[in-house]
């Protein structure tokens, strides 16, 4: 088994685990409260499990195009190395998606940085952007006129703080 296919394997335990607490934990909650918990766990639940096989089926395929060892040693990135300054802009994004939903909260949120990240990182066209944000709107909307829920509003416009 390959340093990489260990490090997925790892991340998809430690996503089915969290998902495992969220349903135990959901379980005490009354009905109205525990169905959108136990429905989103079971639902990525099932998608880890698609995507733990997937996983296991490219690293065996992949196995033919292996970089070759050195010295008898496989070759591996750092963790802080190319890794680390890849991910870091989208570790970025998404602390500046939780800094809008705890100022101006979650739909306002949500608006700005899909069109923010679809238009400077995703490269999208105006129309697939606005798309796309509309859809988003509409499910959230959609979902808290469903399932009678409130998004939070944000520390700007929390008329309780």
């Amino acid at each position: 088994m390959t340093q990489r296919l260990r490090e997925e394997l790892l991340f998809i335990a430690v996503l089915a685990g969290a998902m495992g607490v969220a349903l135990y934990v959901a379980a005490g909650y009354p009905f109205n409260a525990r169905l959108m918990p136990q429905v989103v766990s079971v639902a990525v639940l099932v998608l880890l499990g698609v995507e733990c096989v997937l996983t296991v089926r490219r690293s065996r395929a992949s196995r033919d195009n292996a970089v070759p060892a050195v010295d008898g040693k496989a070759q591996h990135e750092p963790l802080w190395g190319a890794k680390f300054r890849r991910t870091a802009p989208y570790l970025g994004w998404l602390a500046g998606l939780y800094l809008g939903i705890y100022l101006i909260g979650l739909m306002a949120s949500a608006a700005i940085f899909t069109v923010a990240f679809c238009r400077l990182v995703g490269k999208m066209s105006w129309l697939s952007t606005l798309i796309g944000v509309a859809l988003l709107m509409a499910a959230l909307f959609g979902l808290s006129e469903a399932f009678n829920m409130r998004w939070p509003v944000g520390y700007f416009f929390d008329p309780f703080r």
